[in-house]
């Protein structure tokens, strides 16, 4: 693991050399973290050409440490006497092979040596080259293994002393009954004995870089936390490495009655240890919920696309990660209900949107649940998505929606485990998703709000079948003449009448339209050819513009546009190319639609329509042959080959399954896709 950080020259010869000056105010201040990581790389790689098995080494770690414990605790209650592990220490059956000559060396860096943090830190040194072929965590591992040993040689020796005279004569070389005098020091507790002492701290430092590294086997794009996690471990060694050593010097001090490590020093390691624990336990909460996140999307993806499942459990691990999820809150009585006790054997119409949902899919959404309570077939769960930080308003803003419905919701303080499944697999965006799941959790339909838009509640019960026999329809039957206020509509396409559906932004386009097709219709070829009818998109029953019907309008264009792609392809017929070229003239003047009865002849742009209606001279005697339609198509397409005007489609940020690849609506080629990013400074998008 090389690196190009290096410390400051001066920095390397502070640390190589402290000063007096620093002698007399050793403080850790000046082994900041940057200046030691840099040193480190500067000498030392991750190497891990020579492996252990580190969790038996923390296990053998761990009983040496507690049967140790077990002894200066029966002497400080004073119950001295032979030692009975308990059945855990005996069946205990842990290997390992311990590199000897190793252990040997960082005993002998360990012991003996003068207090201060300028020793310790040339004593870590000197450990990370004797192990330099260890990976990091090993090192600090065979550090702590090589103290263990030591310490509880030591207590061994004292414990069978009083029975055993080789015991006996090996501890009193030892001197441990020195470091009995010290049992009882705060010292002595803040050094080992206390569950937050710092070799107790080293211990699990250690434990938590092992359960980093077994991470490590994932890919870091599914766990983006472990990267971060990585980088931290040598740094950390090096600390553990740091606190092991001085703890061994202040060890050594209680047996040789010499000078003990300063107070300061030892309250900044307690510092400095307690933080890195902090630091990777932070870290593992991270990877540990993205890793759960990870094998909860795996779950979903097997249980939903293959393995079909129960709807209740599906649902369960969906909205909460666990087969025990928090109930849901059923809008017509108020009450909490588990979701056994309110999906088992029903389909379900899964809503999930933000805040904003609009409240013309509110009331469709009405609409559809009145029609689906006839049968009992089907519920329909509303899954809000909430702001990870959300205000007060937010809050009010789901209480008022959930009190508009009748049908399930989640409650506002859960979090919604399978987002990662619903925004990958489901493609959720900023507009809601509808998802019908049937009681197997087999999907029925990946996104059934453009269903709903465009046909309400006549495509219930929202699968394939059923949307493949809606999509039969002519296409104006199902996107226009909703938006119309004309009475006769309907007769007419019985009628097979000729009809010219318009509208568009500007209004001196639709004055001229409105004129220039008035004076056509009094044409005596005209009339006698049969006349033609003009219908107005766009305004409300009052007859006054409505920009809201036409936002729903567009909508509709584009749900029918995207259902049919995925259903037929989107390039499978015209049908797809009259609508796309509907759409693109969204912000145009002005537009047209010419049908003969429900089946539409052609969409043209404002600009050309009206170009069209002024040379009706030009084209007026081709009426004596033809029908108005054939006569009118004929000519647009004439223009239409003179005319060249690129096409721009910018796609909303529907949720759900969308054309990635589309042909253009003029010619045969495929449109180029590109992707635009737009901001408006926390100012509403306009």
């Amino acid at each position: 693991m090389a690196t190009s950080l290096k410390p400051p020259t001066v920095a390397s010869a502070l640390l190589k050399q402290p000063t007096a000056t620093m002698k007399e105010e050793s403080s850790m201040k000046y082994y900041s973290d940057d200046l030691v990581t840099g040193y480190i790389y500067d000498k030392h790689r991750d190497d891990d050409t020579t492996k252990i098995d580190l969790p038996h080494y923390i296990s053998v770690i761990e009983n040496i440490m507690t049967l140790a414990d077990r002894i200066t605790d029966a002497i400080l209650r004073g119950t001295e006497g032979r030692l009975v592990p308990s059945d855990e220490s005996l069946t205990s059956n842990v290997s390992i092979e311990p590199p000897l000559c190793a252990l040997h060396n960082i005993t002998s860096e360990l012991s003996c040596k003068a207090p201060g943090i300028e020793n310790a830190h040339e004593i870590t040194l000197k450990i990370f080259e004797l192990l330099a072929n260890y990976p990091w965590e090993a090192k600090a591992a065979l550090t702590l293994i090589a103290f263990a040993t030591d310490y509880g040689d030591l207590w061994h020796l004292y414990h069978y002393s009083h029975t055993d005279p080789l015991a006996k004569s090996l501890a009193i070389i030892k001197r441990v009954a020195m470091l009995k005098k010290h049992l009882d020091s705060l010292r002595y507790r803040q050094v080992l004995l206390s569950p937050n002492s710092l070799i107790n701290s080293c211990l699990q430092a250690i434990k938590y870089m092992n359960q980093i590294r077994e991470f490590s086997k994932y890919d870091v794009k599914e766990l983006p936390e472990l990267p971060a996690a990585l980088r931290q471990i040598p740094l950390i060694t090096y600390w553990v490495i740091h606190t092991i050593v001085a703890s061994r010097i202040e060890l050594s001090s209680y047996l040789s009655e010499t000078e003990n490590q300063s107070q300061k020093y030892l309250n900044e390691l307690s510092e400095k240890i307690a933080i890195v624990l902090a630091v990777l336990e932070k870290h593992l909460d991270a990877i540990r919920e993205q890793y759960e996140e990870v094998d909860l999307y795996r779950w979903l993806v097997d249980h939903i696309e293959h393995y079909h499942t129960d709807i209740t459990l599906v649902m369960s691990k969906l909205l909460s990660g666990k087969i025990e999820a928090k109930p849901l809150i059923d809008g017509s009585t108020l009450r909490e209900v588990s979701i056994q006790e309110s999906l088992a054997g029903k389909n379900v119409v899964l809503v999930i949107s933000e805040l904003n949902i609009s409240d013309d899919d509110m009331r469709a959404l009405h609409q559809v649940y009145n029609e689906l309570k006839r049968d009992n077939k089907h519920e329909i769960v509303w899954i809000p998505i909430i702001p990870e930080r959300f205000l007060e308003e937010d809050r009010r803003r789901y209480e008022y929606l959930r009190s508009t419905m009748k049908w399930y919701s989640m409650q506002f303080s859960t979090r919604v485990a399978g987002m990662r499944y619903i925004e990958e697999k489901w493609q959720l965006r900023e507009d809601p998703l509808v998802v019908v799941l049937n009681p197997q959790s087999k999907v029925e339909f990946t996104n059934a709000i453009h269903l709903i838009r465009v046909w309400g509640t006549e495509a219930i019960p929202f699968t394939h079948n059923r949307t493949e026999l809606l999509l039969r329809k002519h296409w104006p039957e199902s996107t226009l003449v909703k938006f119309t206020h004309q009475p006769r509509l309907l007769s007419w396409f019985n009628q097979e009448r000729s009809i010219l559906f318009y509208g568009g932004k500007e209004p001196k386009w639709i004055q001229q339209f409105e004129e220039r097709a008035e004076f056509l219709k009094s044409d005596p070829l005209v009339i006698e050819g049969r006349s033609f009818e003009i219908v107005r998109i766009g305004k409300n029953a009052r007859g006054e513009d409505d920009p809201a019907l036409m936002a729903r309008f567009w909508k509709t264009q584009w749900g029918y546009f995207i259902i049919k792609s995925q259903i037929k392809g989107s390039s499978a017929s015209e049908t797809t190319e009259d609508i796309l070229r509907l759409i693109s003239y969204e912000n145009e003047d002005g537009w047209a639609v010419l049908t003969v009865g429900p089946t539409p002849i052609l969409v043209g742009r404002g600009l050309l329509i009206l170009r069209l209606l002024d040379d009706f001279p030009k084209w007026k005697q081709m009426l004596r042959l033809k029908g108005f339609p054939d006569a009118f198509r004929e000519y647009f397409n004439e223009l239409a080959a003179k005319t060249h005007q690129c096409d721009r489609v910018i796609l909303p940020g529907f949720s759900g399954w969308i054309p990635m690849i589309v042909n253009c609506p003029e010619c045969p080629r495929f449109m180029e896709t590109g992707i635009s990013f737009r901001c408006c400074h926390g100012r509403p998008l306009g």
